[in-house]
């Protein structure tokens, strides 16, 4: 169910398993003029969004298969409008 809107809150969320490429992208991101991104790990995503509305989703390439997965359909729960973006695919377990 997709949370109710207050304002224009969206937020950028980027998602993966290693720190520093989630950092880099961020900074891409940012660069292009986007000023709320946020990145996390599969594990704790959903608690970084806090009081945000999702604009985006970006989902590393090393997320182990059975995260990427439950991530693609927990973002669907939240809103099916919510746009992921996959940056290679699911890791290879």
């Amino acid at each position: 169910m997709a949370r109710p809107v207050i304002g224009d809150n969206r937020i950028i969320m980027v998602i993966d398993g290693a720190n520093h490429r989630g950092l880099q992208l961020k900074e891409l991101i940012e660069f292009m003029d986007e000023p709320e991104v946020c990145v996390a790990r599969p594990d704790n995503w959903l608690a970084q969004i806090g009081d945000h509305r999702l604009a985006a989703v970006f989902l590393g390439h090393d997320i182990p298969r059975d995260d990427f997965y439950h991530l693609i359909e927990d973002v669907g729960e939240l809103d099916p409008n919510i746009p992921i973006v996959l940056i290679g695919g699911p890791a290879n377990d």
